[in-house]
């Protein structure tokens, strides 16, 4: 077998298409020769691992140094026991030197069987530093993935053997995690107080975060798959892959795995299109493959809650002391972006994926089908949607919105778990939202036709903000109709819901309806 799209582990050269790990991180070659300490934090599968691996390779390739790679989230599973986290921290160089070194640098029997103490790595870590011939570079992953007082024990263990570099201790290290180390708020529970990560690690020199891929390097991964088996993407297909997944290394090589390697792939030979490309999109997300389920289950962190609640309906949250951790945090995982429009989420993959994990419990309680919307020629009967929309509402409302979790975003995810069904019928949606635009954009993709819908919170409804903005969306999805929705914070007389007004903005009919 040939290669393939890698989406599970660090990517192999040899088994997996790959952007040369190397060019993703030109600054890490300088700070090792400058014997810096550093930390690189970037989001889940976006190449962390694969890059350091391959950085490793190519430093003990030119011979200047020792260079190897540990992974320490083992020692996650000893909670707070200091002494059993050293054990595992000295266990993880010995295992992973025996894979990836030359057997006379593995470090000695002698050294393995050291006694027992809070410093014992970094007495590890000097004397064998004492007997390696070049000095050691040491890249330490999942860090941030230690609890409270082993994570201050590596830090500072790492910190005083600082001095001694590079003849007895590493010549430089990478932490590498989710996050900075300003971002740590490491719980002692000898010291019975917090500290700041910073402080413990004061000796870091730089923090580098690893971006997605770029537009030319998404394309150069498929043309990889292309010289290799000769398989053609238009270039409409190509420009779609990367504004779907705005280059998220594992979003990327989902897309390129499901196109051309798994039961619904495109026949060999067959150009892939942006067709293509949407359906493989819809599988994926319908799937909810690891990564994906991960990301909605990170949804009910608190959080990550005010601030997708922030973008979905465009009201901020009481800006408290955790705020900003709160959105740092958010940030890390990948899943919110500044925007010229405010805060956003990542890339459009993430922006679908979001409301239908928010209804999926809702979505699951329809009773009926997509059919049930449809004319005799298979079209949309989008009048009869929304007569059903808001007479299920009317019912179903107060039940619907007396959530626990995303309170603000409740009606609007109420009507996007209702237009759900859609996509399971064979239509798409498309959603914009962002912080700063205070309202969700959506169009509807159905049997050749689109529908364009505008939703807006009563807060947040101006009329003479409000047509324009929908207008000039209609115009941008070429149709001359569009259906403005404001949604009542409180559900106080049940027959006004659904009142609705026929208004006309710049040549596009605008259907008003208060929710």
């Amino acid at each position: 077998m040939g290669r393939f799209f890698n989406t599970a582990g660090p990517c192999v050269a040899a088994d997996h298409y790959i952007i040369d790990p190397l060019s993703r991180l030109s600054r890490v070659r300088q700070l090792i020769d400058d014997k810096r300490y550093f930390i690189l934090h970037a989001p889940r599968q976006t190449g962390k691992t694969t890059t350091m691996l391959g950085i490793m390779e190519a430093l003990n390739q030119e011979e200047k140094y020792i260079a190897l790679y540990i992974n320490v989230e083992p020692a996650q599973a000893v909670g707070q026991d200091v002494l059993a986290a050293n054990d595992i921290f000295v266990s993880a160089i010995a295992d992973t030197a025996r894979v990836f070194l030359p057997k006379e640098y593995w470090p000695s029997k002698d050294l393995l069987v050291g006694r027992r103490s809070a410093n014992r790595f970094q007495s590890f870590l000097q004397a064998w530093c004492e007997t390696l011939p070049k000095p050691l570079v040491l890249f330490i992953d999942e860090a941030d993935a230690l609890i409270g007082d082993p994570l201050l024990s590596l830090l500072r263990q790492l910190r005083s053997g600082y001095t001694l570099r590079p003849a007895a201790f590493p010549q430089s290290v990478a932490l590498i995690g989710l996050r900075d180390i300003r971002d740590y708020r490491i719980f002692s529970g000898k010291e019975k107080r917090f500290v700041i990560g910073g402080s413990a690690f004061n000796i870091k020199d730089k923090s580098l975060t690893m971006g997605s891929f770029s537009k030319e390097e998404t394309f150069a991964l498929f043309a990889q798959h292309t010289a290799e088996t000769g398989q053609q993407f238009t270039t409409e297909a190509l420009d779609l892959i990367f504004d779907q997944t705005q280059g998220q290394p594992w979003l990327v090589n989902a897309v390129g795995r499901e196109l051309c390697f798994e039961a619904h792939k495109v026949p060999d030979g067959r150009t892939i299109t942006p067709e293509d490309v949407h359906k493989a999109i819809e599988i994926l997300i319908l799937r909810r493959d690891t990564h994906l389920d991960h990301l909605g289950d990170k949804l009910t962190d608190p959080r990550v809650m005010p601030i997708i609640e922030e973008i979905l309906t465009g009201i901020s949250p009481p800006v408290d002391n955790a705020y900003d951790d709160n959105l740092q945090y958010v940030k890390d995982l990948g899943l919110v972006k500044k925007s010229s429009d405010g805060l956003a989420i990542a890339n459009p993959i993430y922006r679908e994926v979001i409301p239908r994990q928010l209804t999926f419990r809702q979505q699951e309680s329809y009773r009926d089908t997509p059919k049930t919307y449809l004319k005799p020629d298979g079209k949309l009967d989008i009048e009869k949607l929304m007569e059903l929309f808001i007479e299920f509402y009317k019912e179903n409302g107060e039940i619907l919105t007396n959530r626990k979790q995303y309170i603000e975003a409740a009606h609007h995810l109420a009507f996007m778990g209702w237009l759900q069904r859609l996509v399971n019928g064979g239509g798409y949606i498309r959603r914009e939202y962002a912080s700063g635009l205070k309202f969700i954009d959506m169009v509807i993709l159905f049997a050749g036709e689109k529908f364009v819908f505008e939703l807006k919170t009563e807060k947040n409804y101006k009329k003479e903000k409000a047509l324009p903005q929908i207008a000039a969306y209609a115009q941008r999805m070429n149709v001359k109709e569009g259906h403005l929705l404001v949604f009542r914070r409180e559900i106080t007389d049940v027959e006004a819901i659904g009142q609705r007004e026929e208004l006309e903005h710049e040549g596009v009919n605008v259907h008003l309806y208060w929710i």
